[in-house]
């Protein structure tokens, strides 16, 4: 933006007269006041460094959303930085009906707004994938609907992915098998749990729909230091149970260590000792560091 300088005989004194300027400037005041704008200044007249930054980070985005819903008169509330409930129920819709790229501008209309890729990860794709769960359990919306919403949501893991930054592990070429329990097919969180150990620095192998002979056969054949199960449902506990034993039983390393996530786990972490998994993990960002502390406490007592 270019700056305003007063030519040096012109007289410092003197008030700015009311016009279309004015006018806009006024607009723009009102309009942000209008969307919540608390930090702007008391005085009717803010700088224009003020209102070029309010224009650009809350105006122009808020507008741009309001347009791209179509006919929808109303307008998602924007708060730099997070995702608003109402967002993220209309995102939860829009990856069941829109492509890729119009799914792919949404997000980057998102981080031009000040939202982190983690935030987009965890407080915008994953809750929306539990929220095409709870759709489909409420018979809102079609299996196909949601298979649909799933797959999109995965191709935008791997989309931004190169824009993720996770903390380095210390991997130390450990290798790790992530599979979904035998029986349940809610695959979209292991695909964020595999993306977020490969950038942590490990090895990283995914078998969504292996069974658990293939499991076994997987850990027999190849080394393994960790192995990890994700289960959304309930009902195939008594299921993993046996998989985790024949898992240990069979593992080329004798002290494998086992860990499990998914909403089975979240809503009862007792289930875990049930299971014979050593750890339990909220999501991807938490399963990292409690693997992490696995080997570290291994380690220690070596």
């Amino acid at each position: 933006m270019a700056d305003t300088h007063r030519a040096p005989d012109a007289p410092s004194h003197r008030r700015p007269s009311p016009g279309p300027q004015r006018e806009t400037v006024g607009n723009v005041v009102s309009l942000a006041r209008d969307i919540g704008q608390s930090e702007l200044p008391a005085s009717s007249d803010p700088s224009p460094l003020t209102l070029a930054r309010l224009i650009e980070g809350e105006i122009i985005p808020r507008l741009l959303m309001a347009h791209r819903a179509g006919s929808d008169s109303d307008v998602i509330p924007m708060t730099t930085g997070v995702i608003a409930p109402a967002e993220l129920e209309r995102f939860s819709r829009m990856v069941m009906v829109s492509d890729l790229s119009a799914l792919v501008d949404h997000v980057d209309l998102l981080t031009r707004r000040g939202v982190g890729i983690e935030t987009i990860y965890f407080d915008l794709l994953s809750p929306a994938a539990k929220r095409l769960g709870e759709m489909w359990e409420a018979d809102d919306c079609a299996f196909t609907d949601v298979t649909i919403g799933l797959c999109r949501l995965q191709q935008l893991v791997y989309e931004f992915a190169d824009r993720m930054h996770v903390e380095a592990g210390g991997g130390d070429g450990r290798t790790a098998l992530f599979a979904l329990t035998p029986g349940d097919h809610h695959s979209f969180g292991l695909v964020l749990v595999v993306e977020y150990f490969r950038r942590a620095g490990w090895r990283t192998v995914c078998m969504p729909d292996a069974t658990a002979r293939d499991l076994r056969d997987a850990v027999r054949g190849e080394w393994f230091d960790l192995v990890g199960f994700s289960m959304a449902d309930e009902r195939w506990l008594d299921t993993l149970a046996p998989v985790i034993s024949d898992v240990r039983t069979a593992s080329m390393n004798e002290d494998v260590r086992v860990i499990v996530g998914g909403r089975a786990f979240e809503t009862d972490p007792a289930r875990v000792a049930r299971v014979g998994a050593d750890e339990t993990a909220g999501d991807a960002r938490q399963a990292v560091r409690v693997a992490e502390a696995l080997f570290q406490r291994r380690q220690s007592v070596a």
